[in-house]
């Protein structure tokens, strides 16, 4: 299932309809022999063996502009695609298999990924000329309510389950396998198999493979993109390479920006779905505290406890500073993720200053320049702080906001 595939000049020259690699402005890494990309040989439109997916070609574009040819190491595109790849090295070299991976989500995780290349959403597929027309889920239940029971497939946890199970369309509905046995069966068999045969009528599939399978099918289809859903359902892609190659990434940015317009001009190619009209996402606030005529809920006067028995000391007693910043201040525009990221942070105190008496009688021995260079406690070892973080934020949130002054507030009831 795993084997190692290099390209020459040549080929690559062919794929960029050139008869040679012309190196560009950009030059390889120090040692680097070749764009060692890590890539799935039966995943199209993304990527095969025979090299005809977006990504194959965008990865001969990136070779061209660095003068030096690709190699592939191919694994199937799953769970265990990272560790098997990219993060594996060679047992008699001691060389990772491979140092790039294509179509990679644009945020730092397994990867560190460059800017993206690409975005898309996911789409409704049909057959065109049976006398209905869908432009939107709903209108699946509108034709249903006429008579004509359409056959609905898409693949377990599909975006748009929740709201074809809300239109009443349950018995309507074949779910299907995302991830096969055999690493051969493709998600573009929804489209170009059971959509094209008849036995489905509707198919939901991510975008660059319901355009890529639906432009190649002999039988009509019309591709539908869900931007009902919003921009949060629009999702960017882009490289991914190991965290600590970030000199690489920072060259793979700067051959994506080059090349851009070829880059787009081979997306193209494959049909992706247009990203027109996307109906912006509607961001419900979420309601930190509550305050009614002055009183709070129990959880802002819970974390004005937690304040008051252990932060005080350092912040003040109504979080407007001494040694310590001003926390009114501060928490004014921070979300509760970063106060929580913060809060947890590890801080290296030169001396044991957790419980809150002992900080204090020592504090009080030292000139306030003196106290000011000693850091926050290490709190994400108190269990008592950890577990009350939301609350502690609640508190300090409704004072930046002006909703809470100072002293002890009284609790609704």
């Amino acid at each position: 299932m795993i084997r190692l595939a290099k390209l020459s000049m040549m080929i690559i020259g062919m794929l960029l309809n050139s008869s040679f690699v012309q190196a560009g402005e950009f030059k390889p890494l120090p040692g680097q022999t070749a764009v060692r990309v890590c890539a799935d040989a039966y995943n199209l439109p993304y990527s095969n063996d025979k090299f005809e997916g977006f990504d194959n070609k965008i990865a001969a574009i990136i070779a061209d502009e660095l003068g030096i040819p690709v190699e592939y190491y191919w694994f199937p595109q799953r769970i265990g695609f990272a560790r098997n790849t990219i993060k594996k090295t060679d047992p008699e070299t001691g060389q990772y298999l491979c140092d790039v991976a294509m179509s990679i989500p644009a945020e730092r995780g397994i990867y560190s990924p460059t800017k993206p290349y690409f975005s898309s959403i996911e789409t409704m597929v049909y057959r065109t000329g049976e006398g209905y027309e869908l432009n939107e889920i709903s209108d699946i239940a509108k034709i249903s309510k006429e008579g004509k029971k359409l056959k609905i497939g898409l693949f377990d946890r599909a975006i748009a389950t929740e709201k074809l199970l809300a239109d009443g369309l349950s018995d309507q509905i074949e779910y299907y396998q995302m991830m096969a046995g055999d690493a051969k069966v493709i998600p573009g068999r929804l489209v170009e198999e059971e959509l094209a045969s008849g036995r489905i009528d509707v198919a939901f599939a991510w975008g660059p493979i319901a355009g890529y399978f639906a432009n190649k099918s002999s039988v009509a289809m019309k591709v539908v993109p869900l931007n009902e859903l919003g921009e949060d359902f629009v999702f960017s892609f882009g490289l991914g390479v190991r965290h600590q190659d970030e000199e690489w990434r920072d060259l793979l940015n700067k051959v994506l920006e080059k090349r851009k317009d070829d880059i787009q001009a081979v997306l193209a190619d494959y049909h992706f779905p247009s990203l027109a009209n996307v109906k912006p996402s509607i961001k419900n606030k979420k309601q930190v505290y509550n305050i009614v005529d002055g009183k709070v809920d129990d959880k802002t006067y819970v974390g004005w406890r937690v304040f008051n028995t252990t932060c005080f000391v350092c912040h003040g007693q109504d979080a407007t500073g001494d040694i310590a910043p001003n926390l009114v201040e501060r928490v004014a525009d921070m979300s509760e993720f970063k106060f929580r990221k913060q809060l947890l942070k590890r801080y290296f105190a030169k001396v044991n200053l957790d419980d809150p008496n002992r900080r204090m009688e020592f504090l009080s021995q030292l000139g306030e320049a003196q106290a000011a260079k000693f850091k926050m406690p290490t709190w994400s070892d108190d269990p008592y702080i950890r577990s009350h973080i939301s609350e502690l934020y609640a508190y300090l949130k409704a004072r930046a906001d002006g909703a809470l002054g100072e002293g002890k507030p009284e609790r609704l009831e």
